[in-house]
This record gives structure tokens, C-alpha cells and sequence, in this order.
């Protein structure tokens, strides 16, 4: 099973007189980085709230927020001796009449007071199970992506090993070019050669071309990575980004190899579907 990074859900739902809105984002992130948005009523919750999603969710940029409103919370109380304190002291400054100045006074500080509000140990443990729900979809949709995530890998996984067998015969009808045209050039030569000298000299630099080393490591790495994808661990995004890396090695060694048009069209396409794998990885749980 592959888990995307990425992920959202939300609700809303009430509990007594209080309107409750819950909202869940996941990005992806190299560690567990999160930021809780909650009212001062669940402050006390917030470790708990915190340690819910990260036992979910394991890694990635995840934002939690949540809004509560209700009967507790539309109270509003005016602060009488506040007010008339500024309305006094501000008379004595400007000539402004009475009414004005309260209308610019009841936006200062202090000046009117929302009531708090108040949940019982019971609204508490409701509002934790529906935090805990919320994350549940979100793992669900994480689960979605993952599923498109690695169709993705498997078609360029595909295309690599196409383009490695494609190098792979390109290779050897390359070596027996360079062997041909060379044995051809020392024969026009009107010098004697000292043909035992010449094969060594002539081994000696097709090995140097030679990359069946590289194409068996490739294909290694290939099967590697698939025994990763399939296998039943939720975190695997760093050890295919790893993988990844060991991949480009190979291709690069191929690509300062061998100075052959069409194996230098391969390695390219191969970059190019490389690229799209490291890119997707990085969004792997």
C-alpha cells in the first residue's frame, strides 16, 4: 500500500449548543510538522490533539483547525467603567460630541468582552472522536493518491527497463563497430604491428566502453524498487528516493561511457522518466 502526502478533509457537526468545524491539510515534508489552530476552550488538548495526528498521519506538513461557536460564545458584555474612562479622557482632547466618540471608542481595548465558552468533559470527548474521524478520511485520501502515485511509478519503471534493454543492445552492435573500424584503420597503417600488443590495447578500450556492469545493477535496482512499492510498509518514500538516486549513478556512468548518438537519445529519455519518479517520490509517506 503507497501513501501520498497530500492530503484534506473536513466537518462540521454540533454537539449541545455548540457549532463545531474541523479542518485537516497534509503536504508533504521530510519530518512531522504540524500547526495547530484550536480555541483557548481545548488549549489544555492540544498535545493530545497533536500526538492523535501525528500517530495517524506519521510524516508530512499537516495544518489542524479547528472553530467553535455557540450560545457561550455570542454573549457580549460592555465594559461600563472602561468606556466612560476613554469617553472622559477623550472629551478632554477633542470637542467631539459624546455619541461620536462612543463609536470609536467601543473598538479600543478592553471596551467590550465576548463570553468564554464552556464544554463539559463529555462535549470533549465527542469533539476528540470526530478529530480522530477527520484524520481517518484523511488518511483515506492519502490511500487515493497513493494508488495514482504508483500506477505513475510503474509506468516509468516500465519505461526505464525499455530503454535499458534498448541501450543494452545498442552497446554491443556499437563495440563491434569500434572493433571493425579499428582493426580496418591498423591494417591501412604501413607500419609493422605487434598484433599481440594491438589486442590488448584493442581490450583495453572496449572495456572501457563496456557497461554490462551498469545494466545489471540498473536491473537490480529496478527490482529493487518494486519490492519497495509493493510491499506492505506505510513508510517507504525515503528509501525510494534513495533507490532513485542509485538509479541516476548508473545512467549517468552510461552516459559518460558511451559516445553513441542513439544510447545518448536513451540516457536522456531515461533522465527524463527518472526525473518523474524522484519528483512523485518526494510526496511518498
Amino acid at each position: 500500500m503507497l501513501h501520498s502526502m497530500t492530503g484534506y478533509c473536513s466537518n462540521s457537526f454540533k454537539v449541545q449548543d455548540l457549532e463545531i468545524g474541523i479542518e485537516v491539510k497534509s503536504l508533504n515534508s521530510r519530518y512531522f510538522d504540524s500547526k495547530i489552530s484550536i480555541p483557548s476552550a481545548l488549549s489544555t488538548y492540544e498535545l493530545e490533539i497533536d500526538n492523535i495526528a501525528k500517530n495517524k498521519l506519521v510524516r508530512g506538513k499537516v495544518d489542524l483547525t479547528i472553530k467553535i461557536s455557540g450560545l457561550n460564545n455570542d454573549l457580549v458584555t460592555f465594559n461600563k467603567k472602561v468606556i466612560k474612562k476613554y469617553i472622559d479622557d477623550l472629551s478632554k482632547i477633542t470637542d467631539f460630541e459624546r455619541s461620536i466618540l462612543l463609536k470609536s471608542v467601543l473598538s479600543l481595548p478592553n471596551s467590550i468582552e465576548k463570553g468564554q465558552i464552556k464544554i463539559s468533559k463529555s462535549e470533549i470527548n465527542v469533539i476528540i472522536e470526530k478529530i480522530k474521524n477527520v484524520i481517518d478520511d484523511v488518511v483515506d485520501f492519502r490511500k487515493k493518491e497513493g494508488e495514482n502515485i504508483k500506477k505513475d511509478f510503474e509506468k516509468n519503471i516500465h519505461l526505464l527497463k525499455e530503454f535499458s534493454s534498448v541501450i543494452e543492445k545498442n552497446s554491443n552492435s556499437h563495440k563491434e563497430r569500434i572493433k571493425e573500424d579499428l582493426e580496418n584503420k591498423s591494417k591501412n597503417i604501413n607500419i609493422e604491428n605487434d598484433y599481440g600488443r594491438f589486442e590488448q590495447e584493442l581490450f583495453y578500450y572496449l572495456e572501457k566502453m563496456d557497461i554490462n556492469e551498469e545494466i545489471v545493477r540498473l536491473n537490480s535496482h529496478f527490482k529493487f524498487f518494486l519490492e519497495i512499492l509493493n510491499n506492505n510498509k506505510i513508510e517507504k518514500g525515503k528509501k525510494l528516493g534513495f533507490i532513485c538516486q542509485e538509479i541516476g549513478r548508473e545512467i549517468n556512468t552510461i552516459g559518460s561511457k558511451c559516445n553513441n548518438s542513439a544510447i545518448q537519445n536513451s540516457v536522456v529519455e531515461m533522465k527524463s522518466s527518472l526525473e518523474k519518479i524522484r519528483e512523485q517520490s518526494l510526496n511518498v509517506l
